[in-house]
């Protein structure tokens, strides 16, 4: 394995990675094959900038927070090493970010996107807990709510405009409470928060296929991290194993839906899907080629390669 370190001048390459744009970039591109797996025409146009931007926002929050609380990891990788050399620039982006992002979905975006949305932020917020959380092994439960996130964040815009489904709207919780009770309220709450659930992850399964996906991306990074660094052999095949499995369960279960359940719009989506699983798994057997610069780039480029499936199409 190649030595993971900073290099004193970064090539091209790792840049996307150390500005955090790799995840926006993904999402910009999936959200675009969802659209077309849904046949969506029209998404509204500040949708597919304000989205890589509430992502990028959440990405240098999650990195600055990590050099924050744990010392250890402000050298950990480049990408940490430079959020915390650059960490008030940094900061004052993602508190700029979040603001803008904040006006367009109160003032802007359409009502279903916002109160959808919150329900993603809240979700954020049990994420942070578990990030601060965070013990020595693979934290599985905190990528899974990860990439779910990620999932949910690109799903919303694409589901809204596709779906019937009307998802009670945050000002109908602010109205019981001034009216009718703390009672009504929440439970105006709990519809919109089951509601939008149901509408993101029930409703749509390509939504929680992209999510599982994301989730293997994450832990991917994780467990090659942590193979690179432990010296019992055993425990590293072992890591290895767990990340082959779940990548090939991922894979075969898009081909099964490409092939039972999708329709002609929708088999594209899929076949992207297992193409970027087998990726991770031809990256996650070669490993040891690449440094772990390498890798990290590497694992979202392979979320970016199936995109010609759709464009050939």
């Amino acid at each position: 394995m190649v030595e993971n370190r900073t290099p004193l001048k970064a090539p091209f390459w790792l840049w996307p990675n150390l500005l955090s744009l790799d995840a926006p970039l993904v999402a910009v591109a999936w959200m675009w094959m969802l659209a077309q797996a849904l046949r969506v025409q029209y998404i509204q146009p500040s949708v597919w900038w304000v989205l890589p931007l509430a992502i990028w926002c959440v990405y240098v929050a999650d990195r600055l927070l990590d050099a924050w609380t744990r010392p250890e990891m402000r050298e950990a990788s480049p990408r940490h090493i430079f959020h915390w050399r650059w960490r008030w620039f940094l900061a004052a982006g993602v508190v700029a970010g979040f603001a803008v992002c904040t006006y367009q979905a109160l003032y802007v975006l359409p009502r279903s996107i916002f109160s959808a949305g919150l329900v993603a932020v809240m979700l954020c917020v049990i994420y942070f807990v578990l990030a601060y959380l965070k013990g020595p092994g693979i934290p599985y439960a905190k990528n899974l709510l990860a990439g779910m996130i990620f999932a949910m964040g690109v799903g919303i815009p694409v589901n809204v405009a596709s779906s019937s489904l009307l998802i009670t709207d945050l000002n109908e919780v602010l109205y019981a409470l001034r009216n009718t009770g703390l009672g009504d309220a929440l439970w105006n709450l709990g519809d919109m928060i089951v509601k939008t659930l149901v509408l993101i992850f029930v409703y749509c399964r390509e939504v929680w296929v992209f999510g599982l996906l994301c989730m293997m991306n994450i832990t991917a990074i994780d467990l090659w991290e942590k193979a690179e660094s432990e010296p019992d052999a055993a425990v590293a095949y072992s890591h290895e194993a767990t990340l082959s499995l779940g990548l090939i369960m991922i894979a075969g279960g898009s081909l099964l839906f490409a092939a039972m359940k999708a329709d002609e719009f929708s088999k594209p989506y899929f076949y992207a899907v297992m193409v970027a699983a087998a990726l991770l798994q031809v990256l996650n057997h070669y490993r040891d080629r690449f440094s772990m610069n390498a890798l990290r780039v590497l694992a979202d480029v392979a979320l970016l390669l199936p995109l010609p499936i759709f464009l050939v199409g």
